[in-house]
């Protein structure tokens, strides 16, 4: 039986789906006023600010990721309600006049203006939230202009706001020559450089908390490891965003092992399965389940990691469940027509009650576990 045109059917319809999840809308820390334009600058002016405005449109997936993940974060609020009068306008619908005036042809594009419709700054696309008040605080200040940060980098200056805004500035300049975020290797070396000849106390400074938020990407990097190693001896504060860090580190190696995409390496698997552990992160039992599936994986025994999840896939929360089906033939990695027909039985048993994005993806799953995709 052909089940290509019913897969591509089905990856059509969950189009339609997919676009009205998507424009659920969010709840903000940020206060976006329900204003026109001219009521916007009269604000600003009242109130001694500038206006931010955010072009998006409806279709626009980082227009969404920017609403939900980034303006409702209290941090980017508190800023962005001081220092603007914040308004959002549909690029292609009451805000296309002005779209077209600032000749916004990117979503989402945000823009800074004075009180005399001057643009001040212009940014485009997703950005994550500290990284965005950073660069919008670089772009505001005449003092943080890209030649006197280089200057002063270049001067032999090493101190922790040059640094953050210096690293800062270098990622929005790769951010605008490719349409995304990268983790420059550049970037990190400016970084890293300055990180390894700081002292213990240094390193425990609140001043240097930027390092850790925003450039450790593996629970094995060195200042992940001094934060596992001098967790106790960071400040309260301090200590509650180190272990936001380091929360967020260990879940992203576990599901990366759990969905197959990163590399299972033992080692690294199972320090970080014991630093889980014993510092408390899974005083809930909420990764008990991804070690299971993860340890029958590693064994190479496909028929009995099936059997695992034909089994217990069941008592998987939601979110195992996506991670596990939207990658499931990179898990299923063999030339065996039995094994991979047993995984694809898998899937369709449970298509029914999976979400419409997770359909989209697991269609794709289906064609590469029965020789379909090309």
């Amino acid at each position: 039986m052909d089940f290509k045109p019913k897969i591509t059917c089905m990856k059509k319809q969950i189009l339609t789906a997919l676009a009205a999840l998507l424009a659920l809308p969010g709840l903000a820390q940020t206060n976006f006023r329900s204003i026109t334009f001219d009521e916007a600058l009269a604000a600003a002016k009242a109130e001694n600010k500038m206006v931010f405005i955010d072009f998006y449109t409806d279709w626009c997936g980082p227009c969404k990721m920017m609403t939900r993940e980034v303006f409702p974060q209290k941090a980017v609020g508190d800023y962005m309600n001081e220092k603007f009068v914040c308004i959002k306008l549909n690029a292609e619908k009451e805000g296309k006049e002005f779209a077209d005036l600032y000749k916004v042809e990117y979503f989402p594009t945000f823009i800074v203006l004075d009180t005399d419709k001057k643009v001040i700054v212009t940014k485009i696309g997703f950005e994550e939230g500290q990284s965005f008040i950073d660069d919008l605080n670089r772009k505001l200040d005449p003092e943080m202009s890209p030649e006197k940060l280089k200057a002063r980098y270049d001067s032999g200056e090493r101190t922790p706001d040059l640094i953050s805004a210096y690293a800062s500035l270098k990622m929005a300049e790769l951010r605008e020559k490719v349409g995304k975020t990268i983790k420059s290797k550049e970037v990190f070396k400016i970084v890293y450089d300055y990180y390894k000849d700081l002292s213990d106390a240094d390193r425990l400074s609140p001043k240097n908390l930027f390092v850790y938020q925003q450039y450790v990407e593996s629970p094995t990097d060195e200042p992940a490891r001094f934060m596992v190693a001098h967790r106790d001896e960071f400040d309260a504060n301090t200590r509650v965003e180190i272990d936001k860090v380091l929360s967020k580190l260990y879940q992203a190696q576990v599901y990366g092992y759990f969905s197959g995409t990163k590399p299972y390496d033992a080692a690294t698997y199972e320090l970080i399965k014991n630093e889980i552990n014993t510092l408390g992160f899974n005083a809930d039992k909420k990764y008990d389940n991804c070690f299971r599936f993860i340890e029958c994986h590693a064994k190479g025994d496909l028929n009995a990691y099936l059997d695992l999840c034909e089994k217990e896939y069941p008592s998987l929360d939601e979110r195992q469940q996506s991670s596990l089906v939207v990658h499931f033939a990179g898990l299923i990695k063999t030339d065996d027509a039995a094994i991979r027909q047993r995984a694809a039985k898998f899937l369709r048993s449970h298509v029914a009650e999976m979400s419409a994005g997770n359909m989209f993806f697991v269609a794709d799953q289906l064609m590469d576990l029965e020789g379909q995709k090309h």
